[in-house]
């Protein structure tokens, strides 16, 4: 016999899963008459343009490509669902958070068992529920998969044109310096430098002086061949983003530091005014997908490496499918992010091998970390039905690796951090935080070849670049914010701070009143600038 707390609990968690599902079928059924009345609307734009066609004498299939350039059923169909399945997504997560929520309460040891047995059971059609929605969006981006691709080389090769121009003594320069800091914040300090060289045609040279890591020059590939760093003179004018200055007739410019100004124009989080409409069609994110190309050149390496990271996959026998987790501890944990229990991590793991191989048992697991000695026996402690892999190299015993801030500043480790790089970015599902560069790198690589909104996951932070740049987005509906929530109507304008920490479907962000607040990501839409890249200002 239930105890009447039992009941109360279990008849609130029902209530909750009853009303959760109803609002997913809803919004479900929105996605549904969203793809009909796309292909309404397409079906009239092509009759009109056969009308005017007829009637005027103009080409068909020009006409079509001026007047629904805009209005095919992709764009359709993908522009018009995209929310809406966010929204029944974000609702599916936001019930197993509030069940863990609930099952945290000061309650007796038999009304926990008893309401978890109640969750597992009835939770079952949110999972299934989940599990169709990423089933749609897999078949939205398909076809566009290859269009992606050839975009993605497109802008790689325009970079490297960008890069290794002809005659270097001619060529106009930005010169990146390296801030005294870790890999991931390097590589992304690198990264910014080029997003300021595409926007102002400059080819970006590495001043290595300042590189923590020796043998960096070992491991990647140069950012130019025909340039090089040695040939800069001593002094240059430094830059820091001001865009009333005018720095057209200047060869040489410098880059200390990221511009921190929000109106600088070369910045993450913007896209290209030639790519806007392109990739707003083939990928959830864009700003991601851009970031992500950025990232994929940075991180270009050498093919020793590369050799290295295939026979470091076939000894562990590291094969598709595997999902990855980077656990970032240590140093990081002083004052900078919270530590995320390794339940946290493994929740999505499970998750993903339900989802995709029907088991659990004998899964493979990834496992990057800068604390493994403790990582890896908690993990197969507690999950013993899953295979961590990890890797050490020099078979270093587990015990020994947990790395210390100087321990880390050798060519070895950076070898073995770059070759985690490789492994982590090919896993079919990754999962670790935001709040560490080496997260964010991940998710950015993953986003560059394809679209891993569903196959990358936080499980701290929203995804940033750095130094909290805002990310501005505009409200597509009303939301009516409860305590700690931020209110707003639709269309308006909220600036998100991604280094607040939150779950992957909320944000958290300001109004143009000044409240802050949290809020559902699906509600809003993201402010993507377009911005004149002057090395990409005609079409890709």
């Amino acid at each position: 016999m239930f105890t009447l707390t039992q009941q109360m609990s279990k008849k609130r968690l029902k209530f909750f899963l009853a009303i959760s599902l109803g609002i997913n079928a809803i919004l479900l059924y929105k996605v549904a008459t969203q793809s009909v009345d796309s292909e309404k609307r397409l079906q009239n734009c092509h009759s009109e343009c056969l009308y005017l066609s007829e009637s005027r004498r103009i080409d068909q299939r020009n006409l079509e490509e001026l007047i629904c350039a805009r209005h095919n059923k992709d764009q359709f169909i993908f522009r018009g669902t995209r929310n809406l399945i966010k929204g029944a997504y974000s609702e599916a997560l936001h019930l197993k958070d509030f069940a863990k929520k609930y099952f945290r309460k000061d309650l007796d040891q038999a009304t926990k068992a008893a309401l978890e047995e109640d969750y597992s059971r009835n939770y079952l059609p949110f999972k299934d529920l989940t599990w169709k929605i990423e089933s749609l969006v897999d078949n939205i981006h398909r076809e566009s998969r290859k269009d992606l691709t050839i975009l993605g080389d497109q802008v790689q090769e325009r970079i490297r044109k960008l890069q290794n121009p002809s005659d270097c003594k001619t060529a106009k320069k930005l010169v990146c310096k390296f801030p005294y800091s870790g890999l991931g914040c390097q590589l992304h300090h690198i990264g910014n430098c080029l997003l300021v060289a595409l926007g102002t045609n400059r080819v970006m040279l590495v001043n290595y002086k300042n590189v923590r890591y020796p043998g960096f020059e070992k491991v990647f590939l140069p950012l130019s061949e025909t340039c090089s760093s040695e040939d800069l003179p001593l002094l240059t004018v430094e830059w820091f983003g001001e865009l009333q200055k005018n720095y057209d007739d200047i060869p040489v410019i410098s880059l200390n530091q990221e511009p921190a100004k929000d109106e600088t124009l070369f910045r993450a989080f913007t896209i290209p005014k030639s790519l806007q409409e392109s990739v707003e069609v083939l990928h959830d994110d864009p700003h991601l997908w851009w970031v992500g190309q950025i990232m994929r050149y940075v991180f270009r390496l050498r093919p020793w490496i590369v050799d290295k990271v295939e026979q470091i996959t076939e000894k562990l026998n590291l094969t598709q499918p595997y999902v990855s987790v980077h656990v970032r501890r240590t140093d990081k944990l002083v004052e900078e992010a919270r530590k995320c229990e390794i339940e946290e991590y493994m929740e999505h793991v499970i998750d993903w091998y339900d989802r995709h191989v029907g088991s659990v048992e004998g899964g493979s697991v990834y496992v990057a970390s800068d604390d493994l000695a403790s990582v890896i026996p908690e993990a197969r402690s507690k999950y013993p039905n899953f295979t961590f892999l990890y890797h050490a190299e020099d078979k270093k015993p587990l015990k020994d690796m947990t790395q210390t801030v100087k321990g880390r500043e050798t060519e070895e480790e950076l070898v073995s951090l770059v070759c985690d790089l490789m492994i982590l970015s090919r896993s079919d599902y990754f999962i670790g935080t935001y709040s560490s560069n080496i997260g964010r790198l991940v998710a950015q690589l993953m986003h560059s070849v394809d679209d891993a909104t569903f196959n990358t996951r936080s499980v701290d932070q929203q995804m940033s670049f750095r130094l909290g740049i805002p990310l501005y987005y505009r409200s597509t509906e009303a939301h009516f914010g409860q305590e700690g929530e931020l209110s707003f109507k639709a269309g308006e304008r909220i600036v998100l701070r991604p280094f607040v920490e939150s779950p992957a479907y909320k944000g958290f962000g300001t109004n143009r009143a000044g409240h802050y607040g949290s809020f559902p990501m699906y509600k809003v839409e993201n402010i993507l600038p377009p911005v004149p890249y002057v090395a990409l200002r005609n079409k890709v």
